[in-house]
């Protein structure tokens, strides 16, 4: 009937009354809170929709947000990236520096990677939200672009001056003013312009949107600003975390990540110190950072060692900046997970989803029944770019994912994403759009690591160039020294693997042109086997062979008095003299 509100409406405009009058009751908060989630989900799906580049719009390389007028986190969709989650919050204080006043009709932008998310390629938007003449709000974003100049995504870039454009913290709209200079030098600097402007303003629009939906759901709940809600939900979420850590028995942990690195291998070492309802992270003994664009900056390697603690501590709380307020972590400035300038950082995904790992084998002292065995990241991420027959210029990231580690309850789980969200895009999207052929997908036999519980396999693929030009590949690939460690004697996940033509060398980290009818073979890492290969079940050997996901000639591995090679995680990672499950060496 027509002015009649809808139920949800009216329960909606019901609930926020009560909040008025009183201190937030559940039932309120969580209609609440939902409606913001929501918000923050449409935003995502606008991206999706609206999205130029393969990269954004199949691989969901991106991350929608709500903050408080502060900066802190509020809400974000389900599917979000971890390390762009708390980068997101991190920028915007930056932004609010530099312009402690806004005006409703702004639009800031930068990619700084020591300010935003890391690397030059994931640019970071955001606008003010305003409620009846009040900042109540900001809705933002950070989405990895097609291109940024320079070298393209890659990892050989010696400084961040050889890896693309730099935009420091500016205004895009002043006061809805369009700045266009900005968009110019933008678009005079990357390789496929139509698509990193197109996917600039996706960013622009959901923001706004996000802003408008804010301001709409205020006006029907009768409220003022979001003020009672974000101090209700980050406190919750921080009790809830907090409460969490108390549950780990005190006491330091140690671990330690070793990296294929370039010449030399690279070393990721943490200290972890539970005390009462705070957690610490200390990553003194790290290796230095180095002329080669891998180097993490502080706030993206916190955001993965950040979400690794509370995958296993408290996974199922709010993903908010209530959730880290107990997580403090210590980086030697210049080292490889505190980058300082100029250091190049465009491949910095494989330590920051090293990081994850690290931290898991921290974890797995104190708390061994959360902790899975090792997963196969970081997966090898390969760029291809170059010119198509009618001269313009192509980008197709390939983002490969491999198995997951097992757990004390299931094999782990073939080709995928961890601990990043991100997905391969589709290869007959990529086809359509890049000179290229998917010659071959498919799973690896015998790559996940043997155990009670097996890890997931692997996947590789054969990529081949078409077309009359020569193009490039620019690779970034780590554990293909050093596999996925199995856990409490599993057996380690089978270890990456590149080549060029089916048997020549590629360099794992490098630059190389390929002619065409030349191909790309990439293998991802297998995730860890959990438990004592022995102990598993005859019917699952018998469902695995089966499914061809190992071949007769590895049955070997699960004889009972088979000894597994290697260190797995428990044997590497130094129990505490006190902790559970102490190794016999």
């Amino acid at each position: 009937m027509a002015g009649t509100k809808s139920p949800r409406k009216a329960a909606t405009s019901a609930r926020a009354r009560n909040v008025k009058r009183n201190p937030i009751d559940p039932v309120s908060l969580e209609i609440l809170w939902s409606r913001l989630i929501a918000v923050s989900e449409e935003q995502a799906a606008m991206v999706l929709r609206t999205a130029f580049s393969s990269i954004v719009r199949e691989s969901y390389d991106f991350t929608c947000v709500l903050l408080t007028p502060e900066g802190d986190l509020l809400a974000q969709p389900y599917q979000s990236l971890p390390g762009f989650t708390r980068c997101a919050s991190t920028v915007m204080k930056h932004f609010l520096q530099r312009w402690p006043k806004w005006h409703p009709e702004d639009v800031a932008i930068t990619n700084d990677p020591w300010l935003a998310a890391g690397h030059l390629h994931d640019v970071a938007i955001a606008v003010p939200v305003f409620h009846k003449g009040k900042l109540v709000a900001f809705s933002a974003n950070i989405a990895h672009q097609a291109d940024i100049g320079g070298r393209g995504y890659s990892a050989d870039a010696n400084s961040i001056f050889e890896e693309g454009l730099a935009l420091p913290p500016m205004k895009l709209y002043d006061a809805g003013r369009l700045v266009p200079e900005v968009l110019q030098i933008i678009a005079e600097n990357v390789r496929v312009p139509d698509q990193v402007l197109g996917d600039i303003q996706a960013q622009i629009g959901a923001a706004r949107l996000g802003a408008r939906r804010v301001s709409e759901l205020l006006d029907e709940a009768g409220l003022r600003d979001l003020a009672a809600i974000s101090r209700e939900v980050l406190a919750r979420s921080e009790k809830a975390m907090r409460a969490a850590i108390r549950r780990v028995r005190d006491g330091v942990y140690t671990s330690q990540g070793i990296m294929d690195g370039f010449d030399e291998p690279l070393v990721i070492n943490l200290k972890l110190t539970v005390s009462g309802d705070q957690l610490e992270y200390d990553f003194e003994g790290t290796s230095a950072q180095i002329n080669k664009g891998i180097n993490s900056c502080y706030n993206y390697t916190y955001g993965y060692a950040a979400f690794a603690a509370k995958a296993v501590l408290e996974p199922l709380i709010a993903n908010n900046e209530g959730a880290y307020r107990p997580i403090r972590m210590k980086a030697p400035q210049g080292s490889l997970v505190n980058s300082t300038r100029p250091a190049p950082g465009n491949s910095r995904g494989r330590v920051g989803h090293m990081i994850v790992p690290v931290v898991f084998g921290a974890l797995a002292q104190a708390v061994p029944d959360a902790v899975p065995a090792e997963a196969g990241s970081p997966a090898p991420r390969l760029n291809f770019f170059g010119p198509r027959d009618d001269g313009s210029e192509f980008q197709c990231l390939l983002i490969t994912s491999g198995g997951l580690g097992a757990s004390r309850e299931r094999d782990g789980l073939a080709g995928k994403s961890f601990p990043t969200n991100t997905k391969m895009a589709s290869l007959e999207v990529m086809e359509s759009n890049a000179p290229l052929r998917f010659v071959r997908r498919e799973l690896v036999p015998n790559s996940g690591g043997a155990g009670r519980y097996r890890g997931g396999l692997a996947q590789e693929l054969v990529v081949q160039v078409l077309g009359t030009r020569n193009v490039y590949v620019s690779t970034s690939s780590e554990r293909i020294k050093n596999p996925p460690l199995g856990y409490r004697g599993g057996r380690n996940g089978g270890p990456a693997a590149l080549c060029k033509n089916g048997s020549e060398y590629l360099a794992p980290k490098g630059r190389t042109m390929l002619k065409p009818g030349e191909t790309v073979t990439v293998r991802t890492p297998g995730g860890g086997g959990y438990g004592v290969p022995g102990e598993r079940k005859r019917a699952d050997i018998e469902h695995d062979l089966a499914r061809g996901y190992i071949t007769t000639d590895a049955i070997e591995n699960y004889r009972a008095d088979s000894r597994a090679p290697g260190k797995s995680l428990a044997t590497k990672h130094a129990l505490n003299e006190a902790g559970p499950g102490k190794v016999e060496r």
